[in-house]
């Protein structure tokens, strides 16, 4: 839970989006004046201690750790915990992992020789399907939902406040990315 608490923090920050920037455009970042290679180092570090914290916490459910419980299947489930549930969302690798854990039970119980293939199955259906997971399937089509739902109310509690001057309408700018929450320099 803290792992979840800081990395939320980080994004929230501007450490965060300096990160997803470097994500999209690395060059623009160090043209902007920032040492990428300090903040690949930074990010590389604090993943490691995410792992760690993750191997202990693994270790001390499990009781016992061996090199046969890691290996190439163990790696591309993880691969899948975030890609069903979304690269860019925090909470989304943690409901993939759990919606790709549940999975491998149920199936896991009827075929267990399939598993495999039916793991591989699911990364190529979310890949070529839901490139943003279940997160961008979220701010897609839930979140635009949430929003008329909540402003008909709030319009009708509160008159509507007019917009500021000089700050573009995000809804309705062309380079607005709604999985970053900023303007994508991608799309400038």
């Amino acid at each position: 839970m803290s792992c979840l608490f800081i990395a939320r923090l980080i994004q929230q920050r501007k450490l965060g989006r300096i990160l997803v920037a470097m994500n999209a455009q690395e060059n623009r970042v160090r043209f902007s004046g920032y040492d990428v290679a300090a903040f690949k180092i930074f990010v590389f570090c604090l993943a490691a201690a995410f792992a760690g914290i993750g191997g202990a916490l693994f270790t001390l459910s499990v009781g016992f750790m061996s090199p046969s419980f890691i290996g190439i299947v163990a790696s591309i489930e993880m691969v899948i915990f975030c890609a069903l549930g979304g690269r860019l969302s925090i909470l989304g690798a943690v409901y993939g992992a759990l919606l790709v854990n549940a999975a491998k039970s149920g199936f896991s119980e009827s075929f267990p020789e399939l598993w495999p293939f039916a793991m591989g199955a699911l990364f190529i259906g979310v890949v070529l399907a839901f490139p943003n997971g279940l997160a961008g399937l979220y701010q897609t089509y839930v979140m635009p939902l949430e929003d008329r739902l909540f402003r008909r109310k709030k319009a009708e509690a509160t008159p509507a406040v007019a917009p500021v001057a000089g700050k573009p309408n995000a809804e309705k700018a062309k380079d607005y990315d709604p999985m970053i929450d900023h303007y994508s320099p991608e799309k400038s």
